[in-house]
């Protein structure tokens, strides 16, 4: 009876699909660069591979959002969100080439710029509660990657990356089948279909102040985190401190886990105010703390200490998502996310490219790379004080 109540719920099962959705990306991640560095790809290589994820974001979440905005129906969008994501995992199982390595996160990326339609749904009509609606969304987000990342570092040893990607293929036809169960996927505000796009919104959106520093805040903290956490980090800990897979995957997990707890903390707090601007301004001071003393950690510290980096990048997260395009109208959050996304979405290219040819050039000068990485955090925390404005939601 409770799991056909579940069923009946669209809502659970929307966040159940972001689960499945987050879960297939990420079930192999903490082993993907260490893999194919061994694999003997040079570190330009998997930098390059690791940031064209990044890229297909940059490109495609504007046009996404228009066109979601044109049609006003995100199904087929979400739809063929998973079915790159069922791409994605496909390749890899077909060769060990790096330009199969490199299509899996190529179609990752195309995968994930579906992701706008999702946030965009929740956003509009939320007014004073667009944190709490944010946190739900974001500890979604990070909970598949967190269960994802227990269940790759528990298993990873036994049945080796192919399987995890076999999984993960199964796992995102799960949430594809559970999503195409929905007649219709529209944005609405009071039971009403949203308005559809027109240029003279594009060109308020495009002159947003506000939705540009956020903007470039979510893209210094995702140029940071995209070169660290999820990809050279692991790759440092192996080559430096000997980290056998369960550790791999216990500083993803540990990182993951400090984002969902503070996701869910801000899912609960709802629309009560917050000292945003300083929260904002803390968290890019410790993110490049935790970035610059990396090197001195031994692996235990390392593993704990992405607790805290977790930590903040949720804070990042949540309140750059409820804030980016916070003063515009609900028929311009769509593309307003789109384009927040897709310039954040250059943090996640630029970044690990960027650390992949400083690890290469450098001779593996690990504490070079991180301290250069650490300059972002910095420049973040900077960004915050200067441009940083939160503002009332305008409906």
């Amino acid at each position: 009876m409770i799991l056909k109540n579940f069923f009946q719920d669209r809502n659970k099962i929307f966040f159940l699909v972001i689960v499945l959705f987050w879960f297939a990306q990420y079930i192999y991640m903490p082993f993907f660069s260490p893999y194919i560095v061994l694999l003997g790809i040079p570190a330009s290589i998997v930098g390059i591979i690791a940031g064209s994820y990044g890229f297909f974001q940059m490109v495609l979440r504007i046009p996404i959002s228009i066109g979601g905005s044109i049609k006003g129906n995100h199904k087929s969008i979400i739809a063929w969100g998973l079915v790159a994501v069922i791409l994605s995992c496909v390749f890899p199982l077909l060769s060990e080439s790096w330009i199969i390595f490199l299509m899996t996160r190529v179609f990752a990326g195309i995968a994930t710029s579906t992701w706008v339609s999702y946030s965009a749904y929740l956003l509009e009509g939320s007014g004073t509660t667009a944190n709490q609606q944010m946190g739900k969304l974001i500890a979604a987000n990070t909970g598949g990657i967190c269960i994802a990342q227990i269940v790759g570092t528990v298993i990873y040893d036994f049945v080796g990356i192919k399987i995890l990607f076999l999984i993960s293929v199964c796992t995102a036809s799960a949430g594809l089948f559970l999503f195409l169960r929905f007649s219709a996927f529209r944005n609405n505000t009071h039971g009403e279909i949203r308005p559809s796009f027109s240029i003279q919104s594009l060109s308020i959106v495009l002159h947003n102040k506000n939705l540009w520093v956020c903007s470039i805040l979510m893209a210094l903290s995702n140029w940071v985190i995209f070169s660290t956490n999820y990809n050279f980090t692991g790759v440092y800990a192996q080559a430096a401190l000997s980290a056998g897979a369960v550790h791999l995957g216990l500083i993803a997990m540990v990182y993951q886990f400090g984002s969902v707890i503070t996701s869910l903390v801000f899912s609960r707090i709802g629309g009560k105010p917050l000292p945003e601007k300083n929260m904002l301004f803390l968290s890019f001071i410790l993110i490049a703390i935790l970035c610059g003393i990396t090197t001195f950690c031994s692996l235990p510290i390392l593993i704990t200490v992405q607790f805290f980096a977790g930590i903040n990048t949720a804070v990042v997260r949540v309140i750059l998502f409820a804030k980016a395009g916070s003063n515009l109208s609900d028929d311009q959050q769509l593309m307003s996310m789109g384009v927040f996304q897709s310039v954040y979405s250059i943090g996640m290219t630029a970044g690990p490219a960027m650390a992949g040819f400083l690890f290469e050039y450098s001779n593996e000068n690990n504490l070079f790379v991180f301290f250069v990485l650490a300059g972002f955090g910095v420049a973040g925390a900077i960004l915050t004080l200067v441009g940083f404005k939160p503002h009332e939601r305008i409906n």
